[in-house]
């Protein structure tokens, strides 16, 4: 038997120094982790010293790791904080301790000055905004100042204002994620009858009370200025950043500077220091041979009534042969743009290059000066309106010279916190009727809206436009919103979404050009054929109401019906806006395809597409993104108002 006084479960000192080394080597085991860790810390800062220093230096084959990673540390406790840009190089940083003076009583007033003047101009920033207000506006500091130089005003500086928007592709998106798997249903089986009734009841029930949220989420997506904060942030960035060294190749020298920048609207500033004229004829030459779509001054095909050859020719006045010629050169120069880029072609081939330049330095110096810049920025909006569209966004983009530029900043911003103050009115109103009807504008209920639809075997949905713009179901009968839509009894549109909703002014609208009494009839009396309905036209105008890009103008619009049945309907729009800028060189199709889906419910895609029947202008890609966002804003509107009246029976 053991006898030792020590019991087995008692830690002893021999089995401490037994154990000793084990502790230590826990101990060092930790030590070298952290050493590993420590290691990786400084060799990733030290990359990205390198990567920095080597894209403002280029190659420098004489730095090792240790070197960039004791730069870093020296610049952190020279600058008090980690700022990424790097203004000079290690071989520069002897040089500049050289350079520097002491600062006189009048450089600290000065600086005192110019910083106060920056912060009042730059205005409060959010956290939205992405950045701290302080530390962006010495990045701005430093770029500008290091790089670019002091930003100087004069009359010849340009304002390129953008104001991003949602696209209704996001809100598309928006809606198909929030409607997934709310429309189906688990079918009882051969046993189990009633429970499939039951769910067919509560499914009834559920859409008809869901509906109408999901087309206000969509109006509140489309409103929304969360996502187009954040992009206008990235994209002034960018833009500042880049244009300069895109426009370089083309000749044209700038200079550039955030001029303003709130929620999604900022405006950047642009002066045009130089052009060397050679690059910017040949590029424009370029443009001419690769883009031939754009309209240069080349001669388009007149489709205008009797300019077919066969065509009896008549004796022509000199009022005629002046009208003539203007629609001639309207046709071959949309705008300004392309009558600056003809000019430049033209001059670019037919004469000679000596003789050239010098031609074009006095016609800018005397006249050109203005159409020559806007022309050079217009350039570069397809490139601005092609990332804005990839990251799923529309966007307004003006350019004005300095006169204009308050005035247009005014409109603009009223224009924005207005819809800010309505959002924000929307979001605190706990019903969607709270919005008062002006009545039972819808007409009363159909029996036959309450039956199943009954679709044909060869039916096939109706094709859609270039751009679908808005897609949805409506709580609302097929039959009940034809007749609120084509009858000529029906002031629905007139007075409900014409002029109460969208605002517009004059309107006047006429009749259908033929059966205009029967078009619209839940039944057409008998006698009367509904395939007699096809092609038949009404047309119609009103006043837009004024925004801050576009002034008032009248659109003169024709509906013509393309389909017409119990079970579809497909109305096409074709609007005119000659009062706007570039508004003869494009006409605007919309399209309303209305699907009978029964018990009281149906489907509407709207669509659109800009056509240019005399070639596209330079602009092209800005009217297309302006249509898009324009005409989805109508659409969701329509939507939310056939909802709040569908409801409402005489």
């Amino acid at each position: 038997e053991d006898t030792s006084p020590a019991s087995v479960d008692e830690y002893t000192d021999h089995d401490k120094k037994n154990h000793e080394d084990l502790f230590v080597w826990e101990r060092e085991y930790d030590a070298l982790r952290e050493l590993e860790l420590s290691s990786r810390d400084r060799h990733y800062y030290a990359n990205l010293e390198q990567r920095a220093m080597e894209r403002r230096f280029g190659h420098q084959p004489h730095l090792t790791h240790h070197d960039y990673y004791y730069h870093r540390l020296n610049r952190i406790r020279s600058a008090g904080s980690e700022k990424f840009d790097i203004d000079t190089s290690p071989d520069a940083k002897a040089k500049e301790e050289e350079e520097k003076e002491k600062f006189s009583l009048k450089k600290v007033i000065w600086g005192r000055l110019d910083n106060a003047y920056k912060l009042v101009k730059e205005g409060p920033t959010s956290p939205i905004d992405g950045m701290d207000n302080k530390r962006q506006t010495r990045k701005d500091d430093g770029d500008s100042g290091s790089n670019k130089g002091d930003m100087k005003h004069d009359p010849n500086t340009l304002y390129i204002n953008v104001v991003v928007k949602n696209s209704v592709q996001m809100v598309n998106n928006e809606l198909q994620r929030i409607a997934r798997g709310w429309w189906q249903t688990d079918k009882g089986g051969e046993d189990q009858p009633d429970k499939e009734e039951i769910l067919d009841f509560q499914f009834e029930w559920i859409r008809a009370h869901t509906q109408k949220r999901v087309i206000q989420l969509a109006g509140m997506a489309l409103a929304s200025d969360f996502t187009p904060r954040k992009v206008a942030v990235q994209l002034s960035k960018d833009l500042y950043r880049l244009m300069e060294p895109q426009l370089k190749p083309r000749g044209v020298t700038i200079q550039t500077v955030i001029e303003y920048r709130e929620g999604q609207y900022f405006v950047l500033a642009v002066n045009i220091l130089g052009i060397d004229w050679i690059p910017l004829m040949k590029w424009v030459a370029e443009q001419h041979v690769t883009n031939p779509n754009v309209a240069l001054g080349q001669s388009r095909k007149d489709n205008s009534p009797g300019s077919s050859p066969g065509a009896k020719k008549k004796k022509k006045t000199m009022h005629d042969m002046v009208k003539t010629f203007l629609v001639e050169m309207r046709r071959r120069f949309p705008s300004r743009n392309e009558v600056v880029a003809y000019f430049l072609f033209f001059v670019y081939r037919r004469i000679h290059v000596f003789v050239a330049v010098p031609l074009l330095r006095i016609c800018y110096f005397i006249f050109l000066r203005y159409g020559v810049n806007k022309f050079i920025l217009n350039a570069v909006t397809d490139d601005i309106f092609r990332y804005v569209e990839k990251k799923g966004m529309e966007m307004q983009l003006g350019i004005k010279r300095n006169n204009d530029q308050a005035s247009f900043m005014l409109a603009a911003l009223r224009e924005i916190r207005s819809g800010d103050r309505k959002r924000i009115s929307e979001d605190g109103e706990e019903d969607e009727d709270a919005r008062p009807i002006i009545g039972p504008l819808m007409g009363p209920a159909v029996k036959d809206d309450n039956n199943e639809a009954r679709t044909p075997p060869d039916f096939s949905p109706p094709d859609v436009l270039e751009f679908i713009g808005f897609e949805t179901d409506l709580p609302v009968g097929f039959l009940r919103l034809r007749w609120a839509l084509l009858h000529t009894t029906s002031s629905f549109l007139k007075d409900a979404f014409y002029a109460d909703i969208m605002k517009y002014g004059n309107i006047d609208i006429g009749q259908w050009s033929a059966n205009e009494n029967e078009i619209g009839l839940p039944k057409p009396p008998d006698g009367i054929d509904e395939g007699s309905f096809l092609n038949a036209t009404l047309e119609y105008s009103y006043l837009m109401p004024k925004s801050a890009f576009v002034k008032a103008n009248t659109c003169y619009a024709t509906f013509e019906i393309i389909h017409y049945d119990n079970c579809c309907l497909v109305i096409k729009e074709k609007t005119l806006t000659p009062e706007v800028p570039y508004g003869n060189t494009f006409v605007a199709w919309t399209q309303y395809s209305i699907v009978n889906t029964g018990k009281n419910t149906c489907r509407m895609v709207c669509s659109v597409e800009a056509e240019f029947p005399n070639g596209q202008p330079m602009v092209a890609r800005q009217i297309k993104s302006g249509m898009r966002s324009g005409c989805a804003e109508k659409f969701v509107s329509l939507g939310e108002t056939i909802c709040r009246y569908a409801d409402a029976f005489p």
